[in-house]
């Protein structure tokens, strides 16, 4: 025998025990179950209570919301111009224009946006060729890579190319080590005249 639940608590029904029978669909159920629902608890029942409304928020009421959060923050501080108010429903914003599009690339990437405009102007304003700067008579490179092969360990290559303190710190290392960390210098001294091609004064060496 099957025995009879309560479709609200899903307990035994017993036969002592008080009870409502809907009217609608006659479905019986706990006294205090059924004033507790308000109804019928089976679902597409005449008696069943109604349901609740549902919230709907719409887009111009969530972007009041947002605008309003950052004014209600900042309320301690210089009172500014008022937001702008949220479009109206079922309109669209309207386009950015080319030069809003400009001004907002030359704030973020300036160097970016310069190079790929047209506009020579801008182009101008913001790429700077520097002009190399002469000062006094180029050194030989012929010199500068026979000193580095023979002297390099005393940084003497250096210091006829001006580079007075690496050619010091080379000679340090040399001196101070009592040579036994000239190897390293001497290395040191191989990669200057292989990767350097101009002086201390940024002269071009002569061939």
């Amino acid at each position: 025998m099957t025995t009879e639940v309560c479709p609200y608590c899903r307990a035994p029904i017993a036969s002592e025990e008080t009870l409502s029978v809907c009217d609608g669909c006659g479905t019986r159920h706990h006294a205090d179950c059924y004033s507790e629902n308000g109804g019928c608890t089976i679902f597409g029942c005449s008696c069943a209570p109604a349901e609740e409304p549902k919230l709907s928020v719409s887009v111009p009421e969530l972007a009041g919301v947002a605008m309003s959060a950052p004014a209600a923050i900042s309320e301690s501080q210089a009172p500014g111009p008022p937001p702008p108010p949220p479009p109206p429903p079922g309109t669209d914003s309207a386009p950015a224009t080319v030069a809003e599009l400009r001004q907002i690339a030359n704030r973020v990437v300036p160097s970016m946006f310069s190079l790929l405009s047209d506009d020579e102007t801008v182009r101008a304003e913001t790429v700077h060729e520097p002009e190399p700067v002469a000062f006094g008579q180029p050194k030989s490179r012929t010199t500068y890579i026979v000193l580095g092969a023979l002297l390099g360990a005393f940084g003497a290559h250096n210091f006829y190319a001006g580079y007075a303190k690496k050619a010091g710190v080379q000679l340090a290392i040399t001196v101070l080590t009592l040579g036994f960390g000239s190897p390293m210098s001497w290395i040191w001294a191989i990669i200057d005249i292989c990767t350097i091609g101009r002086d201390g004064q940024g002269v071009q060496f002569e061939s």
